[in-house]
């Protein structure tokens, strides 16, 4: 299971060598190049026609935008305080240092490390609003998983498990896809990962993108920290080489990883709170309290829908360290025991787990799929089978190397993103219309608050807080919002003991100078705030609540 130093293995039964295969595709020549028609009709389909990883994108895309599935991305509320958050930085021209958005900790120091994230994000809402905001991330997740196809189809010279390991990562993803800055960080780890199995392959150029594309991602997204474990992982992998097999290729590749790795640590601190950010970031994933206590932080639960993919993955991978002797390196069994752990750890972390995973087992596939009858005996059906899937694969693979215009895809983009800026019309029938859900945000409730008026004192779910935020802010400032790190252990503890309606519950919100309660009708604090005398009702639709304190 040695890392090879400079290419990676490849099946016996593709077409020529890892190496070449790579070459091919990159080239857009294909395995099947040399019966690719010419002529200026052929030359111009080539430009025109869709290739498989168009078809990805476009479907992945025209499925979250236009389809019910649109509400998805806004099921989740930060998308809210992600866009008040960059308007404020776009209208002073500054990083915010403190919080402007709680009465609570208002002014308190804030890290507010996905800034440039927050400043697109709000320059893209107030030119087509939330419809805007979906079709930026739309396009994201649809990208990482149109290149992943391509970077798959890459490492393995094999059509169908490209497609195969790509829909089955995509599928796993679909557990948090949402409109936040962590789908930036799935894009910015596959192409930190592709960049070194190139290196792997010999491509020592490959390493000088690093660094300016962690420079974007320690200032778009916490995922930086990705980056440098991958270099790590690496460097393993590279040291295992020389110490089975000294060279000096070896030892030179081996430094040309540990100072890119050194370099990229130095462009961490390239952001606006410098070192402390690595402090507040070690503190904030260090807390057993709030990982504990944070839903997406939490491991998977198996019964959901959705996390089947995740469990096809993960025996994906006992079986290809079983059968991949030859085509896994070192370095791909690294990286598998790292996606299946970090999946495993955190249900947030699924997405990038199953990135992991189609890259470090494509070869082992390709060689399952591609070996001949004769070096892998099998029952007569199965082998037609695996001959059947060779020969599509083949062509297909073929066809996939000559189709690179991706003039489809332009003009789709081009199309939605007029849409978009029309408010969502396509002349005049509605096709887009990103919004929060009011039967999950208190949209309602939300409208009563502004009527009367209300501007500091309001105790809220940190579930409801991002919609609040785009709602109410700066009219009214909350209680608490779900930026947990920002708060800390201490207030979340309070804020769960005022939640479960704790025998503490009145004295904290005293305390926290609570005049107004805005909760979920079905909590617990609902029932004990409508037998209190201290509380009076003022709202209720069903979903949400609003109390407010009885002076006496």
């Amino acid at each position: 299971m040695a890392d090879e130093p400079t290419t990676t293995s490849f099946p016996s039964g593709a077409a020529g060598s890892g190496k070449r295969v790579a070459s091919a595709l990159e080239a857009g020549d294909g395995v099947a190049a040399s019966s690719q028609p010419q002529g200026p009709v052929a030359r111009w389909k080539q430009w025109v026609l869709p290739s498989f990883a168009d078809l990805i994108f476009l479907v992945l895309a025209s499925f979250i935008l236009l389809t019910p599935a649109i509400g998805v991305l806004l099921a989740d509320a930060d998308t809210g305080w992600h866009i008040r958050n960059g308007e404020l930085i776009l209208a002073t021209h500054q990083v915010p240092h403190t919080d402007p958005f709680s009465y609570t900790r208002g002014g308190a120091p804030w890290y507010a490390w996905e800034w440039f994230y927050d400043a697109v994000i709000a320059a893209i809402h107030h030119v087509a609003g939330l419809n805007g905001v979906v079709l930026f991330t739309a396009v994201i997740i649809a990208l990482t998983f149109s290149l992943l196809f391509r970077f798959v189809l890459r490492r393995s010279g094999n059509f169908v498990v490209a497609v195969g390991l790509t829909l089955l990562a995509a599928g796993a993803a679909q557990v948090h896809m949402l409109a936040r800055p962590h789908v930036l960080s799935w894009l910015f780890t596959l192409l930190w990962l592709e960049a070194l199995y190139r290196f792997a392959e010999g491509r020592s150029t490959v390493l000088l993108w690093l660094p300016p594309l962690m420079l974007l991602w320690v200032n778009v997204h916490g995922g930086f920290l990705l980056g440098i474990v991958l270099l790590a992982m690496f460097l393993c992998g590279e040291l295992w080489n020389v110490c089975r097999a000294p060279d000096k290729e070896g030892r030179r590749r081996l430094t040309r990883l540990a100072a890119v790795l050194v370099l990229c640590l130095g462009v961490t601190l390239l952001t606006p709170y410098g070192y402390e950010l690595h402090v507040h970031v070690y503190e904030y994933l260090s807390n057993g309290y709030l990982m504990n206590s944070i839903d997406e932080f939490m491991s998977p639960n198996f019964h959901a829908h959705g996390y089947g993919y995740f469990e096809a993955l993960i025996l994906l991978s006992f079986l290809a360290a079983v059968w991949g002797r030859r085509a896994l390196t070192a370095t791909d069994l690294l990286l598998l025991l790292f996606a299946i752990h970090i999946g495993l750890y955190s249900s947030r972390n699924i997405p990038l787990a199953g990135i992991f995973i189609a890259l470090a087992t494509a070869p082992v596939w390709a060689e399952v799929l591609s070996a001949s009858r004769k070096s892998r005996p099998a029952p007569a059906r199965t082998g037609a089978l695996l001959d059947s899937l060779r020969g599509i694969s083949d062509e297909m693979g073929g066809m996939e190397s000559r189709f690179r215009g991706h003039l489809l895809v332009v003009t789709a983009l081009v199309l939605i993103a007029a849409v978009a800026v029309n408010g969502g019309r396509l002349f005049s029938r509605q096709v887009m219309d990103a919004h929060f859900n009011e039967h999950k945000f208190p949209v309602r409730a939300a409208e009563f608050i502004a009527s009367q008026n209300i501007r500091n004192g309001v105790f809220n779910p940190d579930s409801w807080s991002g919609y609040l935020i785009y709602r109410l802010y700066p009219q009214t400032r909350f209680y608490f919002d779900d930026r947990h790190d920002f708060f800390g252990e201490a207030f979340v503890r309070d804020y769960v003991k005022i939640r479960n309606a704790d025998s503490q519950w009145p004295e904290l919100l005293r305390k926290y100078q609570v005049r107004w309660v805005l909760i979920p009708a079905r909590w617990s604090l609902t029932a004990v705030l409508k037998e209190s005398r201290d509380w009076h009702l003022e709202y209720d639709d069903g979903l949400a609540v609003v109390f407010s304190r009885i002076s006496r």
